[in-house]
């Protein structure tokens, strides 16, 4: 087109000059129609070019891909401002032209790059009717769902991505779809769902560049579905093609993270082990009282985060001697630096749930600070303390009431559930309220939460239905005996009205009329 319309500019200025003074020559229609048609054709193309160029800078932002696939991956705003700008161009200054709506279209994907995916949302959702004729609703389709997923609405992403595929399973936009339809399942939960549309990827579209990118999430999906020894290869492969050290060290712990997952402790300190004897100690000053502070280098703290890998390694496998030596270590070779003040946070986590040792958890608790003050520690080091003061405070305080000690027993087994992930420790504890303070609503409350820790955490659904039921005939008139029943009921189990009694309401409080003297 434009090497058409270089030549009319050549030709018919040549032309017109061999007429020039020549009245008996005359233009015949049909250099009229070559007239018309030329004009028609350089309108087209400067429309066109105008779209051209606002893909052109689409494309050098987003590196050539359909969007901005890898948010790690900055993107030019500049190009895709001038990208936006062209487009609306061609929208207001060709409004009927056939590229309008491919024009809209990169608008609402350059905005994706620009981290405003609601806007893409508003765009997109009406295409239909301002395009009522275009052949783009599959693509459109796709962004609206890459749209969705970016804007937090990974349900109706997955969705979209669900129905693009149905209908454009063939398009180059498959493999992107198959990758956002897992990362929109992996928000909601789905991590077995997640990981196979990841696995589409790989091998529906072995030559893709998505391949590393889906191969990443499925093995992430792997690791949250419980696929523990198929997420462990997916992280090796990973770890085999890393593009750096740094990249490859990050997949090793995540390998770690899926032999913790299958109990596989020795596996995991194997791995681990392996890879200390491959990094390099810190060089800490012998003789000083007080060791200066660690200065971190890039890479130096390698060796410690394994050390600490490896102490949490040997906590699961209940070698607390050896984890307690491994997070001294680590204290001890980066001092005053975030790594030290996490191995004292879990040398305090390890006295407390391993040991039991809650006097000398506090003291280790109440070093987080010491190390490194703005570490994210301190504050879970903080609410440690209080919880440990306030149960100590309750058992050991003069004169205590009986429902002190029972919050006290509560508070406790409440800790090994919550925080220690210990529901045998958990079911002791209630087990011990319920027989130091039998027969009070207290008790029912215990047995209430035993059969609670049974069903949830145990899965021994016949030894909770047992307790329930003592509560709901041991203890009426209890708020224990109308959770009791609410929980049987909620299983299926039809529980007598005539078992049931309300807890006796209290009194209401005496008005007081008195009348106080105005006054003067």
């Amino acid at each position: 087109g434009r090497r058409l319309v270089r030549r009319a500019r050549c030709v018919l200025p040549c032309a017109a000059d061999r007429n020039r003074g020549r009245p008996d020559i005359v233009v015949r229609p049909r250099h009229l129609m070559l007239l018309l048609a030329l004009g028609l054709l350089a309108g087209s193309c400067a429309y066109y070019n105008t779209f051209y160029l606002a893909r052109k800078y689409y494309f050098k932002a987003t590196n050539g891909e359909p969007y901005a696939v890898d948010k790690l991956a900055t993107t030019a705003s500049g190009d895709l401002v001038k990208s936006i700008d062209m487009s609306k161009k061609v929208m207001a200054n060709y409004p009927k032209s056939k590229w309008v709506d491919d024009a809209y279209l990169l608008w609402a994907r350059a905005l994706l790059g620009r981290d405003d995916p609601r806007e893409t949302v508003n765009m997109l959702q009406d295409f239909a009717v301002r395009f009522p004729g275009s052949d783009l609703g599959d693509e459109v389709l796709f962004y609206l769902g890459v749209g969705y997923r970016q804007s937090h609405r990974p349900g109706e992403a997955e969705k979209s991505f669900a129905t693009f595929l149905e209908r454009a399973s063939k398009s180059p936009l498959a493999p992107y779809a198959w990758l956002e339809r897992s990362r929109a399942l992996a928000t909601l939960d789905r991590d077995s769902a997640a990981a196979f549309c990841a696995g589409q990827v790989l091998e529906r579209f072995p030559k893709s560049r998505l391949g590393p990118l889906a191969l990443a999430q499925r093995a992430e999906a792997r690791l949250g579905a419980g696929e523990y020894a198929a997420a462990q290869a997916d992280f090796q492969a990973l770890g085999l093609s890393a593009r750096d050290d740094e990249e490859r060290f990050t997949f090793l712990l995540r390998e770690v993270d899926c032999l913790e997952g299958a109990r596989d402790y020795d596996g995991a300190l194997a791995v681990l082990r392996r890879e200390l004897a491959m990094q390099r100690p810190p060089e800490v000053a012998v003789g000083q009282e007080t060791p200066a502070a660690y200065k971190p280098t890039p890479g130096g703290d390698r060796y410690g985060r394994v050390l600490l890998r490896i102490g949490t390694a040997d906590l699961m496998a209940e070698r607390r001697d050896e984890a307690l030596e491994a997070y001294r270590e680590v204290a001890r070779l980066y001092p005053k630096s975030p790594l030290s003040a996490e191995a004292q946070y879990r040398l305090g986590y390890a006295l407390e749930t391993s040991a039991e040792d809650f006097d000398g958890a506090r003291v280790e608790y109440a070093r987080v600070a010491e190390q490194f003050a703005n570490s994210q520690f301190v504050a879970q080091a903080r609410s440690r303390i209080t919880n440990l003061a306030r149960m100590a405070e309750f058992r050991t305080g003069e004169g205590a009431t009986l429902q002190k000690r029972a919050e006290a027993g509560f508070l406790l087994a409440e800790i090994f559930l919550f925080q220690q992930n210990k529901p045998e420790r958990a079911l002791e504890e209630y087990g011990r309220v319920a027989a130091e303070f039998a027969g009070t609503p207290w008790a029912g409350k215990a047995l209430t939460a035993q059969a609670w820790v049974l069903a949830r955490r145990l899965d021994r659904q016949a030894a909770a239905d047992s307790l329930l039921w003592r509560v709901v005939r041991e203890y009426p008139a209890t708020e224990a005996q109308l959770a009791a029943r609410d929980y049987l009921e909620g299983a299926g189990v039809a529980v007598p009205e005539t078992l049931i009694r309300l807890p006796a309401e209290p009194a209401p409080a005496l008005t007081d009329t008195a009348r106080l003297t105005p006054p003067p």
